[in-house]
């Protein structure tokens, strides 16, 4: 079942109207939690259905058509949903996103200099690997294909840290007048249990400074607790948006997911009731007793009745299989269209390559370039929120420098690749820039490192150096006024004699 108009994020704008003029309360915590219920809600099933939970997957949920003790009743499932959220999750986050500093002489200028800028690097280096921005991103994917957006708190730890980690769509409730990605305040809300097994909620409300905690037995029993400095100047929880809508990847085709798995689910109740067709005794004695035992030997023994001449036969149903297969295999191109996912297993995208195969790709381009802008948009935030802490321990990092590189995990063409590396090269393309457009290089820095390298390490061809070729040539010269001065001093000693 598709969403509802109530159950698309809703507008807080009311809500943030009122924050900014009375501060946030408890009350205003509850509201605002009820109001993001529906969308949560259908999130939160969006998500079960991804697990393949029997209460959230609808053929699961499937009575027999006919009330019988024995009916037959087969629950298949065909994983559409979750093969269109991991296939898009593995081609825009199968690589690593390349975060770095920008070196050139605009980004020392607005750090502080060489050294500023070395600093700033190690800086953003330092947090991607602290925490493994490669997982994070590749879960934010995940949850925003699954429930159309996902969270990404930041946090200090307890060695002084910062750190980063999503959140779940429908445990996140960005309020903010442009778009979640730069959020004004933020509510993240949940429940655990403790050992006797009693829930307990709470509420966590974040503005440009504080953390207020709520807690209560249930959402409308929360009460104030504590407020604490989050030790940012910017409200550290912010949303990544899917697309625009805030949709899942699999919303527009769950209709026909559904109809697919009911379809194969009733053929199989075919197969296995052996209900395609019917054994006919004609003109026969035969009792229910002797069919049973036909059931499990295989054979009949059907008794002589005189001369009447009986006679045992299957009566067939005549059963278009062809329509089926037909149905079933529209179902699945709509399903791998409209979700704009390709489809592994059609034969002519096998024999693809090259140009070819990316235009194969192109719906599922399209639809990762929407969500790349999002990813965009909220890492601007992202390191606007991290520079300010940063700022505290005075190292000075310039939110506008920090780059990222994204690389779709696509089938590599490395011949092909190579050529065009060459030609662009040879037509005077500086090389880092050709060397970073090569979808298997990761680090250009560290490429260009290693080529620097190589090239101090060769060892000259010539037997002398440089060094002793100067060397010999004052050596060469010294010998030249030597031989001069020899030379002066020769008629000299002819005179002595004379």
């Amino acid at each position: 079942m598709n969403r509802t108009k109530k159950q698309l994020y809703p507008d807080f704008s009311a809500e943030i109207e009122y924050i900014l003029e009375n501060g946030v309360n408890a009350d205003i915590i509850q509201k605002i939690i009820r109001k993001h219920k529906a969308n949560a809600l259908y999130n939160r099933k969006l998500y079960k259905r991804y697990m393949v939970l029997s209460e959230s997957v609808p053929i699961f949920k499937r009575t027999p058509r006919f009330n019988e003790p024995d009916a037959i009743n087969n629950k298949i499932n065909n994983d559409f949903f979750g093969e269109i959220v991991d296939f898009k999750t593995g081609y825009f986050a199968g690589k690593p996103i390349t975060y770095s500093y920008a070196k050139g002489e605009e980004a020392q200028q607005d750090t502080g200099g060489e050294e500023a800028v070395k600093t700033a690097t190690r800086t953003v280096t330092d947090f991607t690997t602290r925490n493994n921005m490669f997982g994070c991103d590749m879960d934010v994917t995940k949850i925003a294909s699954i429930c159309g957006y996902a969270g990404r708190l930041f946090y200090i730890d307890l060695d002084g840290n910062e750190r980063c980690m999503p959140t779940m769509a429908h445990e996140t409730i960005i309020l903010s007048s442009t778009n979640i990605a730069e959020p004004e305040f933020a509510v993240r809300y949940f429940y655990t249990r403790d050992i006797n097994n009693v829930k307990t909620w709470t509420a966590e409300f974040y503005d440009g400074k504080y953390i207020y905690i709520f807690k209560g037995g249930t959402l409308s029993s929360l009460e104030f607790v504590k407020k604490q400095l989050h030790c940012f100047d910017y409200c550290p929880l912010q949303g990544i948006a899917n697309n625009k809508e805030l949709m899942g990847d699999a919303e527009k085709v769950l209709a026909a997911i559904d109809d697919y798995d009911k379809v194969l689910s009733d053929n199989s109740n075919e197969i296995e009731a052996f209900v395609h067709a019917y054994l006919i005794f004609e003109g026969l004695r035969i009792d229910d007793k002797e069919i049973e035992k036909g059931k499990q030997s295989g054979a009949f023994k059907i008794p002589h009745t005189g001369t009447q001449q009986g006679k045992a036969y299957f009566l067939t149903k005549n059963i278009n299989d062809n329509f089926t297969e037909h149905h079933l295999k529209r179902i699945e191109d709509n399903i791998y269209r409209f979700s704009k996912t390709p489809n592994l297993n059609d034969d002519t995208f096998g024999n693809a390559s090259g140009v070819s195969l990316k235009f194969k790709l192109h719906g599922l381009e399209t639809k990762c370039g929407m969500f790349q802008a999002k990813m965009q948009d909220a890492a601007q935030y992202m390191w606007k929120v991290l520079a300010s802490a940063w700022s505290k321990k005075r190292i000075i990092v310039d939110p506008l420098h920090v780059t990222m590189d994204f690389k779709r995990n696509f089938p590599l063409d490395m011949q092909n690749e190579a050529q065009a590396a060459q030609v662009l090269i040879a037509a005077g393309m500086p090389k880092e820039f050709v060397y970073s457009q090569l979808s298997f290089v990761d680090d250009v820095d560290d490429v260009m490192e290693k080529i620097e390298a190589e090239q101090e390490d060769v060892t000259s061809l010539y037997e002398t150096t440089p060094d002793d070729i100067v060397k010999k040539d004052v050596e060469g010269d010294e010998q030249v006024q030597d031989e001069e001065q020899d030379t002066d001093d020769e008629p000299d000693k002819k005179n002595k004699k004379k």
